[in-house]
């Protein structure tokens, strides 16, 4: 009578964790990407977030520089888009993306792209040019 009193109790913890969820949460989806001789207003490629997850929307680029400068440590500005039709939905910008990871928070179902909008806190267009490798993001 003992053992299976023991088993069912074990057997209930496993079931209680697997239920529960106390296994970690992982983003639905990431990219590693690099960029390379980017301008102000260069769009990165589209990425789908179904919001199947409560995972945040993050951006961070690594290793930044510039044309001008490749060996000065560069900063960058980001904003985070929703594609639609019509003109696109602003969801933030976020600053200097290249010393952390930046987050948008847990974004509705759609598709989505960034948009580098400052180098060094300069937007004019063609000003600078930015290097960044890895690039990565997670939805």
């Amino acid at each position: 009578m003992r053992v299976s009193r023991v088993t069912g109790a074990v057997l209930s913890g496993v079931l209680a964790t697997v239920t529960f969820g106390a296994i970690p949460a992982h983003a639905e989806g990431s990219k590693t990407s690099y960029i390379s001789y980017w301008a102000t207003g260069a769009e990165s490629g589209r990425w789908t977030d179904n919001n199947n997850d409560g995972a945040s929307t993050t951006v961070r680029l690594s290793n930044c520089t510039t044309a001008s400068s490749p060996n000065t440590r560069t900063s960058a500005a980001v904003s985070v888009w929703k594609d639609v039709f019509g003109p696109d939905t602003n969801k933030g910008s976020k600053s200097d993306v290249c010393s952390a990871t930046k987050s948008w928070g847990d974004l509705a179902s759609g598709d989505y792209y960034f948009s580098l909008d400052k180098i060094n806190g300069t937007s004019g267009p063609g000003t600078f040019h930015l290097y960044a490798k890895p690039v990565k993001m997670t939805w």
